[in-house]
């Protein structure tokens, strides 16, 4: 991890330097700018700006409605949250670019995307809203003189048919776009590789490099996986890629989808994260040869903390049920060297020790996500905690680890009641982040299912 974080920075050319406005060059040629900010979903929410405007809203912001701040996944504004509401008249808020999140994307022409903080009319960011949410836990690392490098690996399904052949056929019967699953198959990744290579040029040309790109366990699944850099940095570049995924497939006429579990009978898509962290000299914290105590402890903190962070890794009620046996989704919380069956999988034993999360699925919102992952590691330093031994052989037989929650219910219970997330994301963040979690409980007790149906329709 510590030598891909020197490659990073080489390979950022295209993003521009903090606090500087876009350089004519950056934006030679383009017509309009797309002001975005992530959403409680991970998704990118703004407006298109004429390049006529853009100095004007990179000094002042952008004035937008703050619903974005309440919407589910639908894109409806969840009723009673603090934030606001009908209480509040959904008022405008403010988006102010971070310019050092400007990019060129290949796949909108005369275009530029530039990310934002969620601010109030006042110029205070939103203490809720994701982006700031990630960035009081970078603030705390650097408050305790740590750093570190992170990165996610996003898993997808690529379908033959576009998204809306797709919507008009109830999502049933796509044609993934192999016939059997490419686990590592160069022959079969070979059909996919057009597809692959355009996303792998469009993120180099925003200063994203992919570092690999597979095939895996289902059939049209596929993995990317990103060069580690800073906290917030990593998050920005896991929507912007989403986005950009998602765009291309629509642009050739196919469609992807990033769920969790999109079919019983094919493996689900994670968002494994990898996660180092270093002092104030640059050393690993987490170990060189064998874990060093900061190490045990941060992994300590993840396997006992997790269960009750749960919600911020996978949102959804189809979120759980991508954790089955042998299907390289956890089903418990245990560690291993190099061990796939485990939720973390301890790395680079010798050279730099890191830690890979395998408990998010493709769902997850990564400045949620990112944010439970550190406070679960930085309290288990913070109480000295020591990790068990590590599982060896079948991790999905480990009867002393604790199991991961069984469905969304219980993730939701166990966040609303959890005291660390409400200390350390603050009563105000973890009281509006359990109204997101019970609206979308509440909404998935409401749905009547195909396997409902197909069960009971008769039987019942």
């Amino acid at each position: 991890m510590k030598a891909l974080h020197q490659n990073s920075a080489q390979m950022s050319v295209s993003v521009l330097p903090a606090g500087e406005i876009a350089s004519q060059a950056m934006l030679s040629g383009v017509e309009t700018v797309v002001v975005a900010v992530p959403d409680n979903i991970g998704r990118l929410i703004g407006k298109r700006v004429d390049i006529a405007e853009w100095p004007r809203i990179a000094q002042h912001g952008l004035s937008m409605p703050n619903f974005h701040l309440a919407t589910n996944i639908d894109n409806n504004p969840v009723a009673g949250l603090d934030v606001t509401g009908s209480h509040t008249g959904y008022p405008n808020g403010v988006l102010k670019p971070d310019t050092t999140t400007l990019r060129r994307p290949d796949w909108e022409s005369a275009t530029a995307y530039v990310l934002s903080d969620a601010c109030t009319t006042d110029g205070e960011l939103v203490a809720v809203a994701p982006r700031s949410v990630l960035r009081r836990q970078e603030r705390k690392l650097g408050e305790l003189g740590l750093s570190t490098l992170i990165a996610s690996e996003l898993e997808f399904y690529l379908y033959s048919e576009s998204y809306r052949d797709g919507f008009a056929g109830g999502y049933s019967g796509l044609t993934p776009s192999w016939h059997f699953h490419g686990d590592n198959d160069v022959f079969v990744t070979a059909a996919e590789e057009p597809f692959l290579r355009r996303i792998r040029q469009s993120m180099r040309g925003m200063g994203i490099t992919v570092a690999v790109t597979q095939g895996e366990n289902g059939p049209g699944q596929q993995e990317l996986n990103f060069h580690p850099t800073s906290l917030v940095e990593m998050a920005d570049r896991h929507v912007l890629y989403k986005h950009g995924v998602k765009s291309i497939a629509r642009l050739e006429g196919k469609s992807v989808t990033f769920m969790a579990k999109p079919d019983v009978n094919h493996p689900g898509s994670g968002a494994h994260t990898h996660i180092s962290l270093y002092d104030e000299h640059g050393d690993s914290l987490f170990g060189i040869d064998d874990l060093s105590q900061a190490g045990s402890s941060f992994l300590a903190g993840v396997l006992k903390f997790t269960p009750e962070l749960a919600w911020m890794h996978a949102p959804f009620a189809n979120s759980y049920r991508r954790f089955q046996p042998g299907s390289m989704a956890p089903t418990n919380l245990s560690w291993g060297w190099d061990n796939r069956g485990c939720a973390i999988r301890a790395l680079d034993r010798g050279e730099g020790i890191h830690f890979e999360f395998k408990f998010p699925g493709a769902d997850m919102n990564p400045y949620f996500s990112f944010s439970a992952l550190l406070i679960s590691g930085l309290e288990g330093m913070r109480l000295g905690l020591t990790a068990p031994a590590a599982t060896e052989g079948n991790a999905y037989l480990s009867s002393d680890s604790p199991s991961v929650p069984a469905d969304l219910t219980e993730a939701v219970l166990a966040f609303e009641s959890s005291e660390l997330a409400r200390r350390e994301l603050t009563a105000e963040v973890h009281t509006h982040l359990v109204g997101l979690a019970r609206a979308e409980l509440d909404s998935s007790r409401r749905a009547v299912t195909d396997w409902d149906v197909m069960r009971g329709f008769e039987r019942a």
